[in-house]
């Protein structure tokens, strides 16, 4: 089953993706109904895997940051997991609907992920989930840099990237660069795992990569108290 965009001239393909924040703001919009269901024909679990890597580094109680949070399937993941206290930001308003339906989440707030700094607090959160994000931003340096401001020092946050885009935008040098500023400890990178296989476009040609960091501090204090 293939899923393509709706006159959307920037953003032809979920394969080829986009960087441009209004493109990827109309495709979630248009595909918000049907997301849920197509994800699972697709036999997607970059959500779930994120949860059950993530809850273990957590207490009941928590509050948790799903960035990108689309319709809500991380946040789903997590409850069955832990007790926590779940906040979720995406650009996509139809999106952020649906989720909100599900009763999941503290609260949840329309942002472009492309501005940072985000609205929201330092160390106002022990845990971020980026799942299925950095496909669509341009500066991953300065959204990581951003989270591990949001995130508690002694926090951690687990995200993916494609394996394709991996190598593009050489993430080995990104986390090394990280590990070095000393905002977060050695991060854990899995290997790369099946991302879409039942997507006739990815199949077992394009793979995602799972990396768990724990923050050490912040070198960026924002003026937001909180959303």
């Amino acid at each position: 089953m293939r899923r393509d965009t709706d006159g959307d001239s920037d953003f032809n393909s979920l394969l080829a993706g986009s960087t441009d924040s209004a493109s990827i703001e109309s495709y979630y919009d248009n595909w918000a109904k049907t997301y849920d269901a197509t994800l699972n024909d697709w036999d997607y679990h970059a959500p779930a895997d994120a949860a059950a890597t993530l809850w273990s580094h957590l207490k009941t109680g928590d509050n948790v940051l799903d960035v990108g949070c689309g319709t809500g399937m991380f946040a789903e993941a997590m409850s069955q997991r832990l007790k926590c206290r779940i906040a979720g930001i995406d650009i996509s308003a139809a999106s952020l609907e649906i989720a909100g339906g599900k009763g999941l989440y503290e609260r949840l707030q329309r942002c472009d992920l492309q501005s940072t700094p985000l609205p929201l607090g330092d160390n106002e959160f022990d845990a971020a989930a980026c799942v299925g994000v950095l496909t669509y931003i341009e500066n991953a340096t300065d959204l990581l840099t951003d989270l591990c401001r949001i995130v508690r020092p002694g926090g951690y946050i687990v995200l993916t990237q494609r394996d394709d885009r991996w190598v593009e935008k050489d993430f080995d040098t990104l986390l090394a660069s990280f590990q070095a500023r000393q905002l977060w400890s050695l991060p854990t990178v899995s290997e790369a795992m099946p991302y879409l296989p039942k997507n006739e476009d990815f199949g077992d040609s394009v793979k995602v990569i799972q990396v768990l960091c724990q923050v050490l501090r912040c070198d960026r204090p924002s003026a937001f108290g909180g959303i």
